[in-house]
C-alpha cells in the first residue's frame, strides 16, 4: 500500500493532513469500548487488591478464633524440651527421665585396608549380605523388616560394601571408619530403640560372613528404648521425640534425669501476649481493608463549573473503580456489621470491640486501639475476651466466628474448593472485557479498511489531477505556438 506521504504531489492538494484527520476523527469510535474496556479492567484490579487484604485479615481471623487463646509458654528443662501445639493446655506435669533411646550400632574388626577383598571367590560370582531388623507395628506385634545386598567378586572390600549397603536407602547407614588398628566398617541403625536392633549374616561366601555375621561384629552402642516417668506414670518409648503422652506436647528428651534429685516441673502457662498480638495484626488488616474499600468506593462529583454550554459533564476520572458497586456496598455492610456486633455472654464485661479499647470512626469504618485498655483486659479476664471472639457453641457466635464466615463467603474457601463472590463477580468482568477488546479488533478493521478507501479515492484523484494538468499544459502550448 502507498504511503500517506505520497499523497497530493498531483493535484496539488494537502491530501496527506486531509487523510490523517479522516483517520483521526475515524479512531473515535473506538473510545466507546476503550472506554468499558479500561472500566472492566480496573474494576479486576480493585477487586483483586480487596480479596488480597480480606484474606490477610482472614490470618489473624482464624488465629482469633482459637490459636491466639492457646498459645502457651513452656518452660525450660535439663532434661527434656517441649513444644506445645494449640491442642495443648495450661497446666504442670512431673517429668523424669530414667534412660534416653539410643540407634544400635556395630562394628567389624580392624582390616589392614578398606579396599582388600575380604570374601572368596565364588562359582556364581555372588553372595548376599543380608541386614534384619525387627519393628513394632501399631497393633503391638514385632515385624521382621529385612534389606538384602548383593555383592559380586569384586565387590567386598570395606569401602564396596558401606558403598552398596547406602546405595539401597534402608534403614541402616555404613561408614569406614580409620582407626590406629586400621580400618573398620560400622553400620548404624536409623531408627533408635529396640526397633532398631540389627542382626547381620552372608549367605554364598562363608569367608565374608566370618567378618560381617553379626555374631563377629562387636557392639558399638546398644539398641535402647526411651523410658521416662510423667505425672507418676512410667512409659518406655523407642523414639527420644514423644508427643503421645500429653495431648498436644511433643517431648524432646536431651539427658538422663540425675539421680536423687526431684522429678523436673513441665509448667505451660497462657501466653497473653499472643492475644495481643494477634488483635493488633487484626486491627491493621481491618484498615488497610477500609482504606482500599473507601478508594474503591469514592464518589467525586464533576465540576460543571468550567465547562462551555456546547460541553456535556461527564464521570470524575477521579471516582473509584467500583463506586455504586452494589457487592461491595453489600460486602462492607455485612463486615463492618460485624465488627460493630456485641458477643459472647449477656453478663460479660467484655463482649464489644470498645470494651477491648477498639474505637471505630463511624464514617471511615476505621479502628483505633488503646492498647493500655486492650492489656488491662486481657490481664482482668482473658477468657471473656477469648469467649467474645471465640463464643460458645453455635447458640452464642464469635465475633471472629462470624467475620471469617463472611471472609469466606467473599473470598472463597480452598479447603473446599469453593469459589467466593469475588471470583465469580470478577470472572464476569474479564469476559466482558475480553468481549470489548472482540468488538475494538473488529472496529479496528472497520476504521482501518475506511481509511484505506478514502486512501485509495485521493490516489485517484491525484492521478485524475496530474492527468489534468499536463493536458492543460500542452493544450496551453498549442495555444501559445497558433498565437
Amino acid at each position: 500500500m502507498a504511503s500517506i506521504s505520497s499523497l497530493g504531489i498531483g493535484s496539488g492538494l494537502d491530501t496527506e493532513t486531509m487523510l490523517a484527520q479522516i483517520k483521526a476523527g475515524e479512531q473515535t469510535r473506538l473510545s466507546p469500548y476503550t472506554a468499558l474496556q479500561t472500566s472492566y479492567k480496573s474494576k479486576v484490579s480493585s477487586w483483586g487488591q480487596i480479596s488480597a487484604a480480606l484474606s490477610a485479615l482472614q490470618k489473624p481471623t482464624k488465629s482469633l478464633t482459637n490459636d491466639a487463646f492457646n498459645t502457651l509458654k513452656v518452660s525450660n528443662n535439663t532434661a527434656f524440651t517441649a513444644t506445645a501445639t494449640s491442642d495443648a493446655r495450661a497446666d504442670t506435669h512431673s517429668v523424669t527421665v530414667e534412660k534416653l533411646a539410643t540407634a544400635h550400632k556395630i562394628r567389624t574388626d580392624a582390616e589392614n585396608s578398606q579396599d582388600t577383598q575380604l570374601g572368596e571367590s565364588t562359582s556364581g560370582n555372588s553372595r548376599t549380605v543380608t541386614i534384619t531388623q525387627t519393628v513394632k507395628q501399631e497393633d503391638g506385634t514385632d515385624k521382621q523388616v529385612t534389606m538384602e545386598v548383593d555383592l559380586k567378586d569384586d565387590e567386598t572390600s570395606l569401602r564396596q560394601i558401606a558403598k552398596a549397603i547406602n546405595r539401597e536407602g534402608g534403614d541402616v547407614s555404613a561408614s569406614v571408619q580409620r582407626t590406629d588398628n586400621g580400618y573398620q566398617l560400622v553400620l548404624s541403625s536409623k531408627t533408635t530403640g529396640k526397633d532398631g536392633e540389627m542382626t547381620v549374616s552372608v549367605s554364598g561366601d562363608t569367608k565374608l560372613d566370618g567378618v560381617l555375621n553379626s555374631n563377629a561384629m562387636t557392639q558399638v552402642s546398644a539398641a535402647e528404648d526411651a523410658k521416662l516417668t510423667v505425672d507418676g506414670s512410667t512409659y518406655t518409648r523407642s523414639s527420644n521425640n514423644i508427643s503421645d503422652i500429653l495431648d498436644g506436647i511433643t517431648l524432646s528428651l536431651t539427658a538422663v534425669s540425675e539421680a536423687g534429685k526431684p522429678a523436673e516441673q513441665l509448667t505451660l502457662t497462657q501466653d497473653t501476649s499472643a492475644i495481643k498480638t494477634t488483635v493488633q495484626d487484626f486491627v491493621k488488616a481491618y484498615n488497610a481493608l477500609m482504606t482500599l474499600t473507601t478508594n474503591a468506593s469514592k464518589y467525586v462529583p464533576y465540576d460543571a463549573s468550567s465547562i462551555s454550554d456546547d460541553q456535556t459533564a461527564t464521570t470524575n476520572a477521579e471516582n473509584g473503580a467500583l463506586m455504586g458497586d452494589s457487592t461491595l456496598r453489600g460486602m462492607i455492610s455485612e463486615v463492618r456489621s460485624s465488627v460493630n456486633g456485641m458477643y459472647g455472654e449477656s453478663d460479660s464485661d467484655y463482649s464489644a470491640l470498645a470494651d477491648l479499647g477498639i474505637k471505630i470512626d463511624a464514617a471511615t469504618g476505621q479502628m483505633t486501639l488503646d492498647e493500655k485498655k486492650l492489656d488491662e483486659a486481657i490481664a482482668d479476664n482473658p477468657n471473656d475476651v477469648a469467649s467474645m471472639f471465640t463464643g460458645k457453641g453455635e447458640d452464642v457466635p464469635g465475633l471472629a466466628n462470624t467475620l471469617n464466615d463472611i471472609i469466606t463467603k467473599y473470598v472463597g474457601d480452598t479447603d473446599t474448593k469453593t469459589d467466593g463472590i469475588i471470583k465469580t463477580s470478577t470472572k464476569t468482568l474479564t469476559e466482558q472485557s475480553e468481549q470489548m477488546q472482540k468488538q475494538i479488533d473488529k472496529t479496528q478493521r472497520l476504521i482501518d479498511a475506511s481509511v484505506e478507501r478514502y486512501r485509495v479515492q485521493f490516489q485517484n484523484l491525484d492521478t485524475t489531477m496530474s492527468k489534468l494538468n499536463s493536458m492543460s499544459s500542452q493544450l496551453s502550448a498549442i495555444l501559445t505556438s497558433l498565437g
